[in-house]
């Protein structure tokens, strides 16, 4: 995660922009964090992992507003339920098609040198390893 290089164009650029500049928007942040969250094994690794990097990056970090923002993310703190789904269970789901109709990612991600770029290798690596798996057929 540390250095952007997700199959995710608008999180890298967020991760690049979370490192550079020492802050993020916080829709982005609810996006990150979200993202942390469906790539981990579980809550409990997403919110360490989430916190680490906020608290290592971010100007606010090791400050409550920083831990709220990853809270609220990560652990649905001050939200209400929402309709519950794998891995999320009833927090709050966010998608990249979601931040489509908000902002314009690719103006985003051009700002951040690299993002776009790091999603491109990671689809190929993930994809090149995919192609040298054999299927096992059923007996």
């Amino acid at each position: 995660f540390d250095k952007a290089q997700t199959h995710d164009d608008l999180w890298n650029a967020a991760q690049l922009q979370l490192t550079r500049t020492g802050g993020m928007h916080g829709f982005l942040r609810m996006y990150w964090a979200k993202k942390i969250l469906e790539w981990t094994p579980n809550a409990a690794t997403a919110l360490r992992t989430a916190l680490y990097f906020n608290d290592r990056y971010a100007l606010d970090g090791n400050d409550p507003n920083g831990f709220v923002g990853v809270a609220w993310s990560v652990m649905g703190i001050h939200d209400m339920g929402w309709k519950e789904r794998p891995i999320f269970g009833k927090i709050r789901f966010m998608n990249y098609n979601g931040c489509k109709r908000k902002f314009k990612i690719p103006s985003f991600v051009a700002k951040f040198k690299g993002a776009a770029a790091n999603a491109d290798a990671a689809i190929k690596k993930h994809a090149k390893e995919k192609k040298g798996t054999k299927r096992k057929t059923p007996a």
